[in-house]
């Protein structure tokens, strides 16, 4: 696994969260980009989601993901799921995996590396999925409590 030290930012980004199964990650997708087509709001990067675990859970993870659109919104909805804010994360861990992934085994294999060279990450993995000509390539990022 190659990783290297890197950061994202976005300035304005539509976000949802909710508790899933690990392999059930990709569900909200389309009713994100959904909502901004409906809300005539113009998306600017790709979506991407940040992952922790849930204590005492093995199989279930709490998502947030995150929609980059132009400019500041406010969705109104009958659930506090939706809002906007902006993101930076200027110190992480970067990998990039282009296979079929296991969100689990890369959370795990970016925490056994952090613990092997002795860094000390943030207990958020991010993972930008990026679709490239119909491939998909994810960026995971575990983002370092101090700058290195």
């Amino acid at each position: 696994m190659k990783v290297e030290q890197s950061g994202f930012q976005f300035d304005y980004c539509l976000t949802y969260k909710r508790t899933e199964k690990t392999e059930n990650w990709f569900l909200p997708f389309e009713d994100l980009e959904k909502i901004a087509i409906i809300n005539d709001i113009y998306q600017t990067g790709p979506i991407f989601f940040s992952i922790k675990e849930v204590p005492g859970e093995n199989q279930y993870r709490e998502f947030k993901y995150y929609l980059p659109i132009n400019e500041q919104v406010e969705i109104e909805t009958d659930q506090d799921l939706f809002g906007c804010e902006s993101i930076k994360v200027e110190f992480a861990l970067k990998t990039r995996n282009i296979a079929d992934v296991n969100l689990q085994c890369m959370q795990e294999e970016i925490i056994k590396y952090a613990k092997e060279n002795q860094f000390e990450i943030e207990s958020e993995l991010y993972c930008i999925f990026l679709d490239v000509y119909n491939d998909v390539i994810f960026d995971f990022y575990a983002p370092l409590r101090n700058e290195v």
